[in-house]
């Protein structure tokens, strides 16, 4: 789970297979949590609930959250979904609206469904969180909070030298719900300029000059993935995505 933590949690975004497999045994030893991923950009896998399901069986010591892509769905399909991970062990839920590439006809209201979420909580008894991810605009926290939000997911970002004036911006504080920061590997101008296309925060001019020098840009994203986990923890965060 992504709440109830006195220590900073580093979790890997994963995707799904598109058939049934069995990677995620090598998650075995190199993460403790993992969020998976519901059909990214209208490419469809896997359902994120069956897999979360297994990794709960097949490696029991990696806790999954299910990211809740509320996108051409309704309630009770939702609900179907969230009762049968349930059911396998899978307590940690993350809604999002979703992509809409390709187009599709109908948005759920993601408020709605965390709504209906946490009435299921009280009527079935069963103890599971629901997140939410956030801008970093705190009217659109403060709204999220009063829903009442277990945990965010707040960015994501390239660079760690924005970090602290978005989180001023955003007015988050340690009483309120866990605060997790999506990290994104600063591999190449063209990553970051379509990193930026779809939402991340706009890194610095100084660190695009230096990833446009860099002869390993591999090596200095990952460098800079370091200092933005590092400077997320120095923060009072409760921990950080790897996207």
């Amino acid at each position: 789970m992504l709440t109830g933590h006195d220590h900073f949690v580093l979790t890997a975004e994963i995707n799904p297979p598109e058939l049934p497999a069995m990677d995620h045994l090598l998650l075995d030893g190199a993460w403790d949590h993992v969020m998976v991923t519901d059909n990214v950009f209208g490419k469809i896998r896997v359902s994120p609930y069956a897999h979360a399901a297994r990794i709960t069986h097949d490696v029991p010591q990696v806790s999954p959250t299910v990211v809740v892509s509320t996108r051409d769905r309704n309630i009770l399909a939702i609900e179907s979904e969230v009762r049968g991970a349930l059911g396998n062990g899978v307590n940690s839920f993350l809604v999002v609206t979703g992509d809409t590439v390709p187009a599709v006809d109908h948005l759920a209201h993601h408020y709605e469904i965390v709504e209906h979420l946490e009435e299921l909580e009280e009527r079935i008894g069963v103890p599971f969180e629901v997140g939410m991810p956030t801008r970093f605009r705190n009217w659109m926290l403060k709204r999220r909070i009063d829903l009442g939000v277990d945990y965010f997911v707040v960015g994501p970002v390239t660079d760690p030298a924005v970090i602290e004036p978005e989180l001023e911006r955003l007015g988050w504080d340690p009483s309120m719900p866990p605060l997790h920061l999506m990290v994104l590997p600063p591999f190449s101008i063209t990553w970051l300029n379509n990193a930026e296309g779809f939402g991340a925060v706009p890194a610095t001019d100084a660190l695009k000059a230096r990833v446009a020098a860099s002869s390993d840009k591999r090596a200095l994203g990952w460098e800079m993935t370091a200092e933005i986990v590092k400077k997320a923890e120095e923060l009072g965060l409760a921990g950080a995505v790897l996207t």
